[in-house]
């Protein structure tokens, strides 16, 4: 009974309904009357059913006329407080491991100790914060030190719920890897100023590759011909791989990070990308793991076709919503010699200099 309660009145993710929410709290977020003594039984604490979500909430108000948080995040950024920083907390979700291994890479070039968690640290010691998917925690670092790397699709606005606005509007800086993304951010009101184009790229020196270059031979034997990774409950997808399987041994995987995920793709002969959405964006994070690791990788082409220069010729596209030209794709990529790993090393790509420009547009290297 308690849980269909529970259904009844609250998100999946711990959010309460829209009816629940208006019922028990003001537009400010303060309980009314009626259910303070519920909400707030003793002082200073939250009925555990509210708790995550009303402190993430209060955590990062909406824009108001009351709200001061652009005046205080221009004040940090024109007093170059940031620029004494030392040390950077990367927290990121398993999925976007990659992501948090580049910008690391990156942040170290620039002088920063760095340090990599998947889960939010207890209290916030750390210089600055970088938070991938902010939206996945139920707590987060101060504003004061936070910056968000926002890794949702535009193309289907739905996944930004006015909760995920707020936490980007309330941080000191939001970090984007598309163009196409950042518009569509500064059209839902958040100030052009504190959003910065990080696009990702591959990293020559990615953990992963050593991981796979220390397999011995018969770790690293090529035991299937393609390898699909990530959320499978997709109707387009399964649609794809279903094609797929027709003519190839298919490896299909929905929840493999770091090592097993490395491991499967030394013993895929080929990596294909397919689009959860018809109109997605290129999924950068995929591939660019991909190539860091050396795998060969064929992909659905994207509406933001052509926007990743320093790395599109590494990936061979075949037209969207044709699984046929895949199948012909592959079997294109599997009677040729395998080719040698790309010299990822000799590429100018652009993660180093983007992220360095909006670290000195923060004023966060001056005192280097």
């Amino acid at each position: 009974m308690a849980q269909v309660l529970k259904k009844i009145g609250f998100h999946a993710n711990g959010k309460p309904r829209a009816w629940l929410k208006s019922l028990v709290f003001d537009d400010q977020l303060a309980p009314r009357r009626v259910f303070q003594p519920w909400v707030w039984p003793h002082a200073g604490d939250i009925h555990p059913a509210f708790r995550a979500w009303l402190r993430l909430a209060l955590q990062n108000p909406a824009p108001s006329s009351s709200n001061d948080w652009p005046l205080r995040r221009q004040h940090i950024v024109d007093q170059k407080s940031l620029g004494a920083a030392g040390t950077l907390r990367i927290v990121c979700t398993r999925p976007t491991t990659f992501v948090a291994h580049a910008l690391q890479t990156h942040a170290s070039a620039l002088g920063f100790a760095v340090h990599i968690d998947h889960e939010m640290p207890e209290d916030f010691p750390e210089d600055l914060y970088l938070v991938i998917c902010p939206q996945m925690f139920s707590r987060l670092p101060p504003r004061e030190k936070r910056i968000v790397f926002q890794m949702e699709q535009s193309v289907h606005p739905r996944w930004f719920t006015p909760e995920y606005l707020n936490i980007l509007y309330n941080s000191v800086a939001v970090f984007d890897y598309s163009a196409q993304n950042i518009q569509f951010l500064i059209q839902q009101g958040i100030p052009a100023d504190m959003i910065f184009h990080v696009p990702l790229s591959p990293v020559a020196h990615y953990p992963g590759a050593e991981f796979v270059s220390a397999l011995t031979e018969s770790e690293s034997e090529r035991t299937c011909d393609v390898l699909f990774y990530g959320d499978l409950k997709n109707k387009r997808r399964q649609a794809f791989l279903k094609v797929l399987s027709d003519h190839f041994d298919v490896r299909a995987e929905r929840s493999l990070y770091g090592q097993d995920l490395w491991r499967a793709m030394a013993h895929a002969k080929v990596v294909v990308n397919i689009h959860y959405y018809e109109n997605a964006l290129l999924e950068s994070t995929r591939i660019c793991e991909c190539l860091s690791l050396g795998a060969r990788v064929i992909s659905e082409a994207a509406t933001d076709q052509g926007q990743h220069a320093d790395w599109e010729d590494l990936v061979l596209f075949t037209p969207i919503n044709d699984a046929q030209a895949m199948v012909q794709a592959i079997h294109q990529c599997l009677q040729q010699t395998p080719a040698a790993a790309p010299s990822l090393t000799d590429r100018a790509f652009r993660l180093g200099p983007s992220m360095e420009a909006a670290f000195r547009s923060l004023n966060l290297l001056v005192h280097r």
